[in-house]
């Protein structure tokens, strides 16, 4: 199984992971190079991130029979948000669909089986950020504005895939929770994804 713990930043991801997946963990991982300028080389850059992670997360499956991800490989979500909230480009995120969509097909990147996603409002990410001094939280500001467009993306992902996205971290772990007969490199999920969340926001 591939869990995916998703959440804006002080949402309660690592202290979830720290305390119940210990020996499955993908952890998050930025790359030691900064990306290109040019937007087609960029998502790709992004995209092959994304792609190393889910090869981490395959491996620690085979490993300890289940792998947790802190955020999802899949990081599709992101350029959306920033899109949203007005900080992204559409360029920036339809390019990033072509390079993941290119992924997914090769079998790089793939739909983990089950999605636990905690979006607390933004009063309660400060109050948590604050008695969290020990932690640097880089971009802060802006990461807590997109918790909205992660719920929409979400949203979007359980009607696509029902009964994948869990709302909120369980208190008792993994447990029973996840549902792993559905097939990871979906192409047509993937693109009936992309399609309902333009469908919904087609002002954009």
């Amino acid at each position: 199984m591939i869990i995916v713990v998703e959440g804006p930043s002080a949402s309660g991801k690592t202290t979830w992971i720290q305390t119940h997946a210990l020996d499955g963990v993908v952890a998050e991982s930025a790359p030691v190079v900064d990306p290109p300028e040019e937007a087609s080389a960029a998502a790709r850059f992004w995209a092959e991130n994304g792609a190393r992670r889910w090869e981490h997360a395959i491996a620690t499956e085979q490993r300890a029979g289940v792998a947790v991800c802190d955020t999802d490989p899949l990081k599709l979500h992101y350029s959306w948000s920033l899109w949203r909230i007005g900080a992204g480009s559409s360029q920036v995120f339809r390019r990033q669909v072509d390079a993941y969509r290119e992924m997914m097909g090769g079998h790089r990147v793939g739909f983990s089986d089950a999605y636990f996603v905690s979006i607390p409002d933004p009063e309660e990410l400060e109050l948590r950020r604050t008695g969290d001094p020990g932690r640097r939280r880089r971009n802060f500001a802006l990461h807590a504005r997109l918790g909205e467009p992660l719920r929409e993306w979400y949203a979007a992902l359980e009607e696509v895939r029902p009964g994948s996205v869990c709302w909120g971290f369980p208190d008792k772990g993994v447990g029973q929770q996840v549902d792993s007969g559905r097939p990871r490199y979906d192409v047509e999920a993937y693109d009936a994804l992309i399609g309902l969340v333009f469908t919904r926001h087609a002002g954009l």
